[in-house]
This record gives structure tokens, C-alpha cells and sequence, in this order.
């Protein structure tokens, strides 16, 4: 009875021990605030960074904040209520041409990532003349920009093609105005490619395939958080870039698959496998630097309707600094041994 009392008591020490040296680990990983401005697949590396571990070996607590579009979400990081954000380079332009500079500090996605899709009936973008096109809102927003620079590409003036853009909300509302005949297109994220086959919902245009340089789905900062917050930016990018490589690693395909379909709610293994090959072909980069073309691009598009952002330059919005020092000290191509 003594020796079973002093090894339960062992044991309850030894745990005791372990507690107090998980807790006290916690508490010396550094809180960062992450904002993320929308929800699809190319938030893979966020989701990998967290569930495998990268963020805590890398010694931050990231708290993943919620914000409801590109507008509040340069707002939020304006005013310090989030340290970085998975958001649009158009917000680092805005925010900087009205004297808040912002900066991509790790590029997203170097195209456009959606598709034109029509309302049931309309078989061809020649058929939009005269109609109504959604986009999520009337603003700058991604969605907006990528149908003006995308209908032009394609061949399609909307100002002379009488093609009105109308305010149509975020995806499953423009879908429900689809198959409503409230708007006779949109632009949507390819990961509903599968809902919209069975609306019967045809395929216009994939604007990924047209290399129209671009960037979406960026990391971004300011820049005074660039000086102030190096050390632990540092640390997330260190721990995105190794969730980047997991991704494109093909050993990891199925806990890929697992967190795709756990993280967008995905019905079938099919629809996992399809968001999957986009993201490794399309979204995840080995070296993220900010895409100088797509960004001067965007800077382009921006300028017609904020005049002060006319005279941004690549290197006002863009901060590769963090990439560029891991890049050359081999720490992203060690990733790939």
C-alpha cells in the first residue's frame, strides 16, 4: 500500500510538472492578431500553420479574427486591432494612397481566381450585353475589379456593352440571383464549381487561365508594424512558408484533403480532390514575393477611381524584405530537401 502510494504520487508530481511547463509555454508564445477577410481555400497555409504546429514552433498564439470585407479589414490593421491580414493588395493601395501605408508582405494567388459563370440560359458572355453582372459591392472590391479587367480581356466593354455591375452580395447570395434571374452573371470562387453544376449553372469563362497578372489573397501589414513588429512578422511568415511547403508536399495530400473538407464544409471527396489540385497548381508559391506586374496591375485599376493612388509604385505597397532574408539564407529551399 506504501509503494502504490508513493508511485501515485510520483505520477501525480510528474504531471503536475507537465502542466505548468505547457502553460508556461503558452504564455511565452507572442499573441498575434490575424485578420482574414474571406473564407475559401487560399487560406490553406492559415489552417496547415495552425493544425500541424508551425505557428507554435515558431513561438506565436495566433488568434484568427473574422472581418467582413477588405474595407473594415484595412481598417482593423490601420487602427491596430489586427497585426497582419489574409486580404486583397487593393486595400494596401487605398489605405496607403490616403497616407496609411499598408504592404503585401507575402503574395497570395498571382491570377485571378474565379470563374464567369451565367444565369440558366445564358450560354455566352455575348449574351451579358444589355444585363446586369454581380459583383459583392460597388466599390473597389475584388470581385468588382476582376469583372472589369476580366469582361475587357475577353473582349467585353461593359460601359459600351451597356453591361450594368450591380451590388449582389458575397457568393451564395450572387448564386441565389443567378437562379433567381436577378443578374445574368457573376464571378465566383472555383470552389462552388460543383454546386453551381447541379443549379445547372453554365461556365462562361475560367479568368485563371487568360495570364492576366495579378495578386489576391495576400499577407499584409503596415509598414509601421514592419518596423515595430519585425521579429514576430518574421515568425509567421517562417511558419507560413513551412506550411506552404506541407502543402505542396504530395506525401501530406490526404490531411490536405481533410482540412479542405472540414475547413469549406465540402460534400464529397470528389469536390475535396477538385479544391486541392487548384490550390497546389494556382495558390500556394515556394517563394511568395509580391508579384511586381500584378501588383502594378491593380495599382493601374485602382488609380480610376482614387486619383491619389496614380503615383504608387510596386515598392510603395510591397514589403519582400522578410521573404528576401529568408530566401537568401536557404531557410525556403531547405523547406524543399
Amino acid at each position: 500500500m506504501r509503494f502504490f502510494l508513493k508511485h501515485l504520487l510520483q505520477v501525480l508530481l510528474a504531471l503536475s510538472l507537465l502542466v505548468n511547463f505547457t502553460a508556461e509555454s503558452r504564455s511565452q508564445n507572442i499573441p498575434v492578431n490575424f485578420g482574414v477577410t474571406f473564407r475559401n481555400a487560399r487560406l490553406a497555409s492559415l489552417w496547415i500553420a495552425d493544425e500541424v504546429g508551425f505557428f507554435k514552433k515558431q513561438g506565436v498564439d495566433v488568434k484568427v479574427i473574422n472581418i467582413s470585407g477588405g474595407t473594415q479589414g484595412a481598417q482593423m490593421m490601420v487602427s491596430g486591432g489586427v497585426d497582419v491580414s489574409f486580404d486583397d493588395p487593393i486595400s494596401c493601395i487605398t489605405a496607403t494612397a490616403a497616407g496609411v501605408p499598408v504592404v503585401d508582405i507575402f503574395a497570395g494567388t498571382p491570377t485571378m481566381p474565379f470563374l464567369i459563370v451565367g444565369a440558366p440560359g445564358i450560354n455566352n458572355l455575348a449574351e451579358l450585353k444589355g444585363k446586369r453582372v454581380g459583383s459583392s459591392g460597388l466599390g473597389l472590391s475584388a470581385s468588382r475589379l476582376a469583372l472589369l479587367v476580366g469582361l475587357k480581356r475577353l473582349g467585353l466593354d461593359p460601359e459600351k456593352e451597356q453591361i450594368t455591375i450591380v451590388a449582389a452580395g458575397q457568393e451564395p447570395e450572387r448564386i441565389a440571383g443567378l437562379s433567381s434571374g436577378a443578374i445574368a452573371a457573376t464571378v465566383i470562387s472555383p470552389e462552388y464549381r460543383t454546386k453551381l453544376d447541379q443549379l445547372g449553372i453554365p461556365l462562361l469563362a475560367d479568368l485563371r487561365t487568360l495570364n492576366i497578372s495579378w495578386e489576391t489573397a495576400s499577407i499584409i501589414t503596415t509598414a509601421k508594424n514592419m518596423q515595430t513588429k519585425r521579429d514576430v512578422i518574421e515568425r509567421v511568415i517562417r511558419a507560413l512558408l513551412q506550411a506552404n511547403a506541407y502543402i505542396l508536399n504530395p506525401a501530406n495530400r490526404s490531411r490536405l484533403l481533410d482540412v479542405l473538407t472540414a475547413q469549406l464544409a465540402l460534400k464529397s471527396a470528389q469536390d475535396a480532390a477538385a479544391v486541392y489540385d487548384d490550390l497546389i497548381k494556382y495558390y500556394v508559391l515556394k517563394k511568395p514575393y509580391p508579384n511586381r506586374e500584378g501588383i502594378s496591375n491593380i495599382i493601374a485599376e485602382v488609380a480610376k477611381s482614387v486619383p491619389k493612388a496614380a503615383g504608387l509604385k510596386y515598392e510603395d505597397v510591397t514589403d519582400a524584405s522578410v521573404i528576401e532574408k529568408l530566401d537568401k539564407s536557404g531557410f525556403i529551399d531547405g523547406l524543399y530537401k
